[in-house]
């Protein structure tokens, strides 16, 4: 059984599904240490002249990602808050878009809710594209799954915690896992092999590592 880790990011760009449609579980590292300058809390959506990020406002803690607040507006008015102005990024460029009629509503109804929890909001959105590329793999959680190592030999333990017996890592994962933690134990280790498709998108040109919104509104499915 192939398991696969990643931490609950923000948006994420498709080798995130890709990664998590080869594993027959995808444990979601939600008690990782959180990052400002990961993609915990923003990603990129394409735009006229290139890309822009969306970022959600966080208190920027050393602290796990399931315990980071977002920095919510006090103001009253809609169009300074920072879901509403992701929704309008995202509306003003996606919407002559193919498929932006069909899974525009369903974002709507989570840009629409107020978060507390960086982890909640980006689980929200992560299930809500898992769905739509119809991805069928079993989620769960690191925080579900009691005390863990950290680096290589907390993976080692997830792998095991949940019966696998290959871990599916990303490309990154060749210049920090220690492989021989693995091999003591019986489990493989693969690495992902993710090569970005290219499809038509709204503007000119081709750009790569987009939030997977970008191939959702216009191609409708997980592109190969």
């Amino acid at each position: 059984m192939i398991i696969a880790v990643h931490q609950p990011n923000y948006l994420p760009y498709l080798g995130f599904f890709d990664k998590m449609e080869k594993a027959d579980i995808f444990v979601i590292y939600d008690n990782a240490q959180f990052s400002k300058e990961d993609y915990h809390h923003r990603n990129r959506v394409r735009i006229f002249n290139g890309w822009k990020w969306l970022t959600v406002p966080v208190e920027k803690k050393r602290i796990p990602i399931n315990q980071i607040m977002v920095v919510n507006s006090s103001s009253t008015k809609e169009e300074n808050k920072w879901n509403h102005k992701h929704l309008r990024v995202i509306s003003d460029n996606y919407k002559n878009a193919p498929f932006y009629e069909d899974y525009i509503d369903a974002f709507y109804k989570i840009y629409e809710k107020e978060y507390c929890s960086l982890c909640e909001l980006n689980m929200d959105l992560i299930l809500l594209l898992k769905e739509a590329f119809d991805i069928g793999t079993e989620i769960l959680y690191t925080s579900d799954l009691g005390q863990l190592s950290s680096s290589s030999q907390g993976l080692v333990e997830i792998v095991q915690k949940v019966d696998g017996d290959t871990y599916l890592s990303g490309q990154g994962g060749k210049n920090y896992l220690d492989i021989s933690l693995f091999k003591d134990k019986g489990i493989k280790v693969d690495f992902q092999n993710y090569v970005h498709p290219i499809y038509k998108q709204c503007y000119e040109g081709f750009v790569p590592y987009m939030s997977a919104i970008d191939a959702l509104f216009n191609t409708g499915k997980l592109p190969i």
